[in-house]
């Protein structure tokens, strides 16, 4: 018998000799054919050998690429891993390879790296790869944990999420980061959550990731991943010719023959599945060894090769006998590597018993030892065939014993395998409670396996309601609504059928669908079983019935006296008279919902938004000042309580804020970076960011952006939050940048009509001056009088931030020119003083235009240039070009105001606040200091710094923080 050498198998074609590697065939990142030869990489990376590069089409990054070769898919990851971290990349940062078990995901994986290390020694870039198989039992977020290198504590955080992401943003600030995450099916479904944010990060970030996994089992937030549109799979192709001798070699130290290639052709897209087949052969003598191995011809040979995976590596686990058996089933039932003493503790041994059984294990190859000491097996395909082989009362009886050894929530995950009842399910959830609390999608993945979850026992309910729950909070609404729906199908006990109900309501209201979830509410209102839950409901009815713009917005209040209405009542109030014209009315309201959120006596379902709703009333109220220190404000009170200040709200509401203030390019980011969160989170209230942004866009001269934009949105159209038509209103302001001003009046005036019977009062005065200024353009003077009337039927006195609006809409609508002049020039200042800098702006515009149909051109030269100014200071080209043209048509030429664009590379190039970003990054704060000293998101900050860096040529904060120095000594 031929004696097969037993060591670890390297992935063929990475590691390979300078000679064959310089004939090996190269890939393409980008579409198109074009190569990666030539391109730097990241600081100090020398990439991978070779020269002769032959361009593939990668396609698109959901359909995977189709390589021909294990050799090509080296190269291919080796050098997109190198492009990602080159400053200015626009290709993908995240690669994930896909193969079933045995594909060989691991061991290309590890090719890469090594290559990686050899080609990035004596560079500043870092890297961090781990195995999620081998992270079993380290809890929620322990994937994340060890990969960062970060120790979130027991119990976990409210944070948790933003603290690993703090760490990723640390890492990443010393230099770029490559991030290696194997067997990533197998990861908690907390890691895989934070995965996707760090995917979405790397676009700003020096980071590029590479992952492997399996197709099944299938993971939602893979799923995702795979869908984001900086993720390029890839599928390992079969080994050609050239890696089957390899591995053969590797295996045997032979190289096989035509006859022995040919007979296991039909296996070469395993490589686990060919070296159980070598090694099953060797141990049957039907190989032969001579200058080159063999395959005896006979029956018994082919019968053998024509065995599939499961069947090869189920017959060698089959060869298993006594406690060698037995301890194979042990490790198995365990999951993740572990101690000999642990493994013989559950099977009632000394240590010294179960080495021989051990022994045996490693010498077939089926386990090994980590560097920890721990034995585990050498892949999943042996560890499922054994689980596979054991009768289902002992598994119980082994994941029984293995319960009682582990620590929460591994202790759920075993209670559960061991086909324990819902009961005893619910306990043990119960006393994971603390792990659990702030990791929800590990909650809901642990109780996806528990079938009694959906039985009709009071504890299966329980444990639905939990589970629903849990989909929520981690953004699977779609999920949460299909087990809600489930369970209420036979949930008995009135208390649950209502917690199941109120699941689906918030699952439904998240997800758009309004009426469907005003129709479950009403349902449950007749049925509560509390006077304080019928209130609660009769007051989220009005909050779902403004949310989704179903009635006209009530003119009255809901009771005499708001406070003694709940957190969602009041919510629902402040909302009320902010949207109808009176958001000075409606701050302390808001103010006091938000407040009574915050205290310790809070129910768990009230008021869930109640933290959104003081900036967003002061932005109506008082302006983006007010607002700014709001959102600071609720942020302190959420962090006091230890609750999560909700990342998605407040991205989309800062973006808000300062597209009022005049800050396009931050409007901008935040939007982006909330518009991004909401698709991974199946959040449909977005038509509001939709509109502004697409608004941006015509501000910044970019009406292309915007139609594509909008276009988009039209395609798969969502809720209008509120009802109001902001994506309409954006689309006016498209037309009027096309010169399409008749069309642009009409359709002014149809979402001005829509509006005004909605009573949206608040919106109408705040689209009142450019639906005013389309009229006018589009020659309909009957609609620019009727805005100026409807705008009358406001409460009076008007608030500091809606004030100069109105006055300018009514200006507008003066037919003298001199009053109108004197109007729009006061509107102006009050709009300055109010921070409201875009209201500004047009207040500038018009009246310079008034000015310029009267008799003083040089008053309208004077009003242009501060209207020009204000233009060039936030960005806004596009308006710059319209002031011009208006100007220019009634004979008013303006001299040296040829408002230059900022230029797009140098310390001149950055804006406000990425210069402040800059200035905060050189003093040493870290990225989440400088979110919480600006209000932002930690994803905002990596948007400036990725920005400021791209302006300024440089590579890392470091050097940043160092540019920033130079600068400061140089400047007097």
């Amino acid at each position: 018998m031929h004696r097969i050498r037993r060591r670890t198998l390297i992935h063929q074609g990475l590691r390979e000799s300078p000679q064959r590697a310089s004939a090996r065939p190269a890939v393409s990142l980008c579409p198109g054919g074009t190569t990666l030869e030539g391109s730097p990489g990241p600081p100090g990376w020398r990439g991978p050998t070779g020269s002769r590069r032959r361009p593939v089409d990668l396609g698109c990054h959901h359909e995977g690429t189709a390589l021909s070769s294990r050799r090509d898919v080296g190269a291919f990851l080796a050098q997109g891993l190198g492009r990602a971290l080159t400053p200015g990349s626009q290709g993908p940062s995240a690669f994930v390879v896909t193969g079933a078990t045995g594909a060989g995901k691991s061991r290309t994986l590890h090719g890469v790296c090594s290559e990686l290390r050899e080609g990035l020694s004596d560079a500043a870039t870092s890297l961090r790869q781990v195995g999620a198989a081998h992270l079993v039992d380290r809890g929620p977020y322990g994937l994340a944990n060890s990969l960062l290198g970060l120790d979130l504590g027991s119990p976990l955080p409210a944070d948790a999420e933003d603290r690993l992401l703090a760490r990723l943003d640390a890492l990443c600030a010393t230099g770029p980061l490559v991030l290696v995450i194997d067997d990533a099916h197998e990861a908690d479904a907390a890691s895989l959550a934070v995965l996707n944010r760090m995917a979405a990060a790397s676009r700003h970030l020096p980071l590029a990731l590479l992952v492997g996994r399996r197709p099944s089992p299938e993971r939602e937030y893979l799923k995702r991943l795979l869908s984001s549109p900086v993720v390029h799979e890839t599928v390992l192709p079969s080994l050609d010719a050239t890696d089957f001798d390899a591995l053969v070699l590797e295996r045997t130290g032979k190289r096989p023959t035509c006859r022995l290639r040919s007979a296991l052709s039909p296996h070469r897209d395993n490589p686990l599945r060919l070296i159980t087949l070598l090694d099953d052969l060797d141990r049957a003598g039907v190989l032969s060894a001579g200058a080159f191995l063999d395959l005896s011809p006979g029956p018994q040979a082919d019968g053998m090769v024509r065995r599939s995976l499961d069947e090869a590596v189920t017959t060698a686990v089959q060869t298993l006998e006594g406690l060698t058996r037995e301890v194979a089933r042990i490790a198995a039932v365990l999951g993740r590597p572990a101690a000999v003493e642990e493994i013989a503790e559950i099977a009632g041994r000394e240590p010294i018993r179960v080495v021989e059984a051990v022994r045996v294990l490693v010498d077939r190859g089926m386990a090994s030892f980590d560097a920890d000491g721990l034995l585990g097996f050498t892949h999943a395909g042996y560890r499922d065939a054994v689980e596979r082989t054991v009768p289902a009362p002992l598994l119980r009886v082994l994941h029984d014993a293995a319960a009682r050894r582990a620590d929460a929530p591994d202790r759920t995950r075993h209670v559960i395998a061991s086909g324990a009842t819902a009961k005893a399910v619910l306990s043990a959830v119960q006393d994971a409670e603390h792990e659990l609390a702030h990791a929800p999608a590990v909650e809901a993945d642990l109780l996806a396996v528990h079938t009694g979850a959906t039985g009709p026992s009071t504890a299966g309910a329980a444990l639905a309601i939990r589970r629903a729950r849990a989909l929520s909070r981690s953004g699977r609404t779609s999920q949460a609504k299909t087990v809600a729906r489930t369970a209420l199908s036979h949930a008995a006990e009135p208390r649950q059928v209502e917690e199941l109900r109120r699941v689906l309501i918030f699952a439904l209201t998240a997800q758009g669908e309004a009426e469907e979830a005003l129709s479950l509410v009403n349902r449950t209102i007749g049925e509560a079983s509390s006077s304080h839950t019928r209130d609660v409901l009769q007051q989220h009815r009005r909050q779902l019935t403004q949310l989704g713009g179903l009635e006209p917005l009530a003119l009255r209040p809901l009771t005499a006296d708001p406070l003694t209405l709940t957190p969602t009542g009041l919510a629902s109030e402040a909302v009320r008279l902010c949207l109808t014209g009176s958001p000075h009315l409606a701050v302390e309201l808001a103010w006091e919902a938000s407040r009574r959120n915050s205290s310790s006596d809070a129910y768990a379902d009230e008021g869930a938004s109640s933290h959104i709703w003081p900036p967003f009333v002061e932005l109506s109220a008082n302006g983006p000042r007010a607002a700014y220190d709001a959102m600071r404000e609720v942020q302190r009170l959420t962090e006091e309580r230890a609750a999560h200040w909700p990342s998605l709200p407040q991205q989309l509401l800062r973006g808000s804020i300062d597209m009022n203030a005049g800050r396009l390019d931050d409007a901008a980011a935040a939007f982006d970076a909330g518009l991004e969160l909401a698709d991974s989170t199946e959040f449909a209230w977005t038509s509001h960011a939709v509109g502004s942004r697409a608004m941006i866009d015509v501000l910044r001269g970019d009406p292309d952006a915007a139609e594509a934009r909008l276009a988009d949105w039209h395609s798969e159209p969502r809720p209008l939050i509120f009802g109001l038509p902001e994506p309409g209103r954006a689309e006016v302001s498209l037309l009027g940048a096309r010169r399409r001003h008749a069309e642009a009046a009409r359709l002014a005036r149809t979402l001005w009509r829509t509006a005004t019977e909605r009573h949206a009062y608040t919106w109408l005065a705040t689209v009142a001056p450019e639906f005013s200024r389309t009229a006018r353009l589009g020659g309909d003077e009957d609609f620019c009088t009727a805005i100026a009337q409807d705008l009358r039927h406001l409460p009076r006195p008007l608030p500091p931030a809606l004030a100069p609006s109105v006055h300018l809409a009514e200006a507008l609508a003066c037919p003298d020119v001199d009053v109108a002049t004197a109007k729009a020039r006061a509107a102006a200042v009050d709009a300055h003083s109010a921070g409201e800098t875009l209201t500004a702006l047009t207040g500038w515009e018009e009246a310079a235009v008034a000015s310029a149909k009267g008799v003083s051109k040089d008053q309208a030269r004077q009003y242009a240039r501060r209207a020009l100014e204000c233009a060039s200071q936030v960005g806004a080209f596009g308006v710059a070009r319209r002031i011009k043209g208006r100007l220019r048509s009634l004979d008013v030429r303006l001299k040296d105001t040829r408002n230059r664009p900022r230029p797009l590379t140098g310390w001149d190039a950055l804006t406000s606040t990425e210069t402040q970003v800059c200035e905060m990054v050189a003093s040493g704060l870290s990225g989440p200091d400088i979110a919480r000293a600006l209000s932002v998101s930690t994803r905002t900050v990596q948007t400036h710094v990725s920005h400021s860096l791209a302006k300024l040529g440089l590579a890392t904060r470091i050097e940043l923080a160092a540019a920033v120095r130079a600068l400061s000594q140089r400047q007097p």
